[in-house]
């Protein structure tokens, strides 16, 4: 049987590349459905300029989760920030999954650097192929955040599959 590891975030892209992963696996396949939350992005990104804070802002895809000030302790939250990421992460990849008619996928959440945490789950699952979504950038978003489907291309084990 086919292992296939589904790498979504929440963008129209990965349900189209999640849909492309049924069509040509179809149900003989199992399927790894995984959603990254880049920690570092939600705590230093544009999100937290733009609730006018200087400090950390944890962003989900629903909405504010929580601010913790510079002065309050790192250890205190953290556990619960990454539980509350995970669990984020693990609704989008369980939404992409259903919306794309994946029968009896296997859902992951991960927190971390998504092009490493996509090829490391590619590992764990003993993936046989890692289907991933992938939509124009302009050079200058490029800069600033490279390509996630580039970075897994470059760094995995076995074949990528880019849908566009």
């Amino acid at each position: 049987m086919t292992q296939v590891l589904v790498a979504v975030d929440d963008s129209e892209h990965s349900l189209h590349a999640a849909r492309i992963a049924y069509e040509l696996f179809g149900d003989s396949a199992s399927y790894t459905v995984v959603n990254v939350t880049d920690q570092h992005a939600m705590m230093w990104g544009g999100d937290s300029l733009m609730w006018g804070v200087g400090y950390p802002v944890m962003m989900a895809p629903e909405g504010l989760i929580g601010v913790a000030p510079p002065t309050a302790g790192a250890a205190t939250g953290a556990a619960s920030v990454d539980a509350a990421s995970i669990d984020a992460a693990m609704q989008v990849a369980l939404d992409v999954a259903t919306e794309a008619d994946i029968p009896n996928p296997q859902v992951v959440g991960e927190v971390g650097d998504p092009a490493q945490a996509i090829v490391e789950a590619a590992r764990h699952h003993q993936a046989d192929v890692i289907v991933i979504g992938s939509h124009d950038r302009s050079w200058f978003s490029r800069l600033l955040a490279p390509s996630v489907s580039g970075s897994v291309v470059k760094d995995a084990d076995v074949p990528v599959l880019i849908a566009r």
